[in-house]
């Protein structure tokens, strides 16, 4: 279908939309403090054209933890704003009447919802934050249950489930260099492994959590080609920092880190005993390189392969953010839903919270349906 044009400068309009949102997540840690303390940052975050070889960490690191010492405001009119336009460049004539009438049957029938997924091909599209759409009549389309939302590398869907019967194996990697602790790019980990454990306890019938005994590449590779003693991964959590078609490894035997491609990630991924999802927690592991269509590190691993679905962040986030993120996702996980529906329950209860960094999560689907148990044992009573 044709896109409508876009302002000129659109892209650069989003380093600003990137400020803002971390402005808004810094009024929240005053009332979020007794749950989960960071310093207060003040370094500003780095350019987006930003790459490996200019990246001079700890100094320039776009660490996850960057929650910048702004004065703090809301940005709900620039997100909408910015939505707007994208939904009317998306939407036009034919394409807007078909969705109007594809919506509207959705409203009507109960249980029923409108599933969108999005395949951007240009490489002058795929920076785009597609998760702002706002339809005119007043609402994000991420953000409602009728359109449930999600992007795909492909336009191939395949018969791709997350696992097959209770209980869902989860992996989680931490990253943190030693080499960070005591600088502002030392990131609130304990917190957040700390939730998920006790997030995660209360489904112990159903959920297995699992933690590497440290973020190098050794040890992901040792724990990926193992299993779960046998058994496969069917969730890759990473906690730590990213840069476009990057993630940033504690390094083998030192303080240091190292960088991991997407390539070689997904070489890891790609096992018998490899995930079907893999959640990046962490700074742009949605986000290309310009010009080049498949440089972001969540659609390199989705594209083809034996992966479901990837979740990424788009934008650099906070701290407080991705500590919130990954247990308010789990949960939802467990509800009996697809994972688009999980994504729009998390993202509602960011919002709820006052996290403008709703939009920062993407989520890419080769799967079909989103569906995360196997058909067969879902009918024999497994959870989904």
């Amino acid at each position: 279908m044709t896109l409508g044009e876009l302002p000129q400068n659109f892209r650069q309009q989003l380093q600003p939309l990137q400020t803002s949102i971390l402005r808004t997540t810094e009024a929240l840690r005053n009332r979020l403090a007794a749950e989960v303390r960071h310093p207060t940052l003040t370094h500003p975050p780095p350019p987006v054209s930003q790459t490996v070889a200019e990246f001079q960490a700890p100094a320039f690191l776009p660490a996850r933890g960057a929650i910048l010492d702004f004065v703090t405001g809301a940005d709900v009119k620039t997100i909408q704003e910015i939505g707007t336009k994208l939904f009317e460049s998306l939407f036009q004539q034919d394409v807007y009447l078909l969705y109007k009438s594809a919506l509207d049957a959705a409203h009507e029938a109960t249980g029923k919802h409108l599933s969108i997924k999005l395949y951007a091909e240009p490489p002058e599209l795929a920076y785009i934050p597609w998760e702002t759409l706002y339809d005119k009549r007043g609402f994000h389309l991420c953000c409602t249950g009728t359109t449930l939302f999600a992007r795909t590398a492909t336009v191939n869907d395949e018969d791709l489930y997350i696992y097959d019967k209770p209980p869902i194996r989860i992996l989680g990697v931490i990253s943190a260099p030693k080499s960070f602790i005591g600088t502002p790019h030392e990131l609130n980990t304990y917190a957040e492994q700390a939730a998920l454990n006790l997030t995660l306890g209360s489904f112990s019938k159903d959920v297995k959590l699992g933690w590497t005994t440290a973020g190098t590449y050794r040890e992901l590779a040792r724990r990926l080609t193992k299993g779960d003693d046998g058994a496969r991964w069917d969730v890759l959590l990473f906690i730590g920092h990213g840069v476009p078609g990057h993630i940033v490894l504690e390094k083998d035997g030192g303080n240091e880190y190292e960088f991991l491609k997407a390539e070689d990630l997904q070489g890891l991924l790609w096992q018998p005993l490899g995930p079907r999802l893999v959640i990046l927690n962490s700074c742009r592991g949605a986000q290309s390189e310009s010009g080049d269509r498949f440089a972001s590190t969540a659609e390199i691993l989705v594209r083809s392969g034996p992966i479901a679905a990837v979740i990424a962040m788009q934008f650099d986030i906070s701290d407080i953010m991705g500590t919130t993120f990954s247990p308010a996702f789990f949960t939802n996980l467990m509800y009996n839903v697809s994972v688009q529906h999980a994504m729009y329950l998390t993202r509602l209860d960011l919002r709820r919270q006052g996290f403008s960094e709703w939009i920062s999560p993407v989520l890419y689907m080769q799967n079909k349906d989103g569906m995360v148990v196997r058909p067969s044992a879902a009918a024999g009573g497994g959870s989904q």
